[in-house]
């Protein structure tokens, strides 16, 4: 018969094979449970991305997005691991890729829906006008910034925007801020208050100094004839027939709403209908004054006091 003391032995080391034993089965448990998950979340097909949702594009192809995200997430990584899994898929190519091939997305965010779903959400910048400074055309978005470099002569979409050129300009670059925000707004106004009194224009705007705040537009009234001078010189259309039409002079000093007021008085009280394709231009650029001029005069006419011509 054991002693008290051999049984204590003896019984420590039964616990301590049995806590062995367990030891080696939680190892096993552990090994095989880090297995079946690497394998879930890497190798099987749980988390491949099945979906892409692209939302916030208004003026962006939704299936020219899809292909330049297609093309991240296609293929393998060390021809093991497929690179549509939502764990790994690179997130900042894909935005740094998207913000490269589309001048027009202002930022991108991107979030993982488990157990498949990526969703990219694209805010847009808003085109505005373009802006032409030396020998270089932009586009600028609602912050004034010049974010994409426009040909004139192979972008279809640029009559759909007005052309601003600055004749003084010392040449302007990407990422430039462009304009005061007032400057923009007031001659994004000037296109469509003489629309509202029924005035077609021509979109290219000219600045003749910044300092002066001066704007020149020229209108479509009138017989065609070939005018160089109303293009920018990289435009597509300069030596084109044009509208011979006459110009308007504004300045950002004086209200917007007061100059159509004034043009409009003029018009309807000074000239008449007939006489307007004879016109060389329209000055609104003195407070509560008008100056206008024929093509055949040498000197320019001087409208009185507008309220002295709305009573007659």
């Amino acid at each position: 018969m054991l002693s008290p003391k051999n049984q204590r032995i003896n019984k420590n080391n039964k616990i301590r094979r049995k806590f062995s034993v367990l030891r080696f089965l939680f190892f096993l448990i552990s090994i095989a449970f880090v297995a079946v998950l690497m394998y879930a979340l890497f190798f099987s097909e749980f988390l491949e991305i099945t979906t892409v949702d692209i939302v916030g594009n208004e003026k962006i192809n939704r299936e020219a997005v899809l292909e330049n995200i297609n093309s991240k997430i296609y293929g393998e990584y060390l021809g093991i691991i497929k690179k549509n899994n939502l764990l790994l898929v690179r997130t900042g190519k894909i935005k740094k890729d998207l913000l490269e091939s589309f001048k027009i997305i202002r930022k991108v965010e991107t979030k993982r829906k488990f157990p498949n779903k990526l969703e990219i959400i694209i805010f847009e910048r808003k085109p505005q006008l373009i802006f032409c400074g030396g020998d270089k055309c932009f586009m600028l978005d609602e912050n004034r910034e010049a974010y994409e470099e426009i040909n004139l002569n192979q972008n279809d979409s640029v009559n759909n925007f007005i052309i601003l050129t600055d004749e003084n300009s010392k040449g302007i670059n990407l990422g430039d801020f462009i304009l005061d925000q007032s400057y923009l707004e007031y001659v994004l106004g000037i296109k469509v208050k003489l629309e509202e009194i029924g005035l077609k224009i021509e979109n290219n705007f000219k600045a003749k100094s910044f300092v002066s705040k001066d704007i020149r537009i020229k209108t479509k009234e009138g017989p065609p004839r070939v005018d160089e001078r109303s293009f920018p010189p990289a435009s597509p259309n300069r030596g084109e027939r044009v509208e011979a039409g006459w110009e308007i002079y504004f300045n950002e000093d004086i209200n917007l709403e007061k100059e159509i007021e004034m043009l409009k008085v003029v018009l309807e009280n000074k000239i008449e209908k007939n006489q307007r394709q004879d016109l060389e231009y329209v000055d609104l650029r003195i407070d509560n004054k008008i100056y206008y001029k024929f093509k055949d005069s040498t000197v320019s006419q001087s409208a009185k006091p507008i309220e002295e011509i709305k009573t007659k």
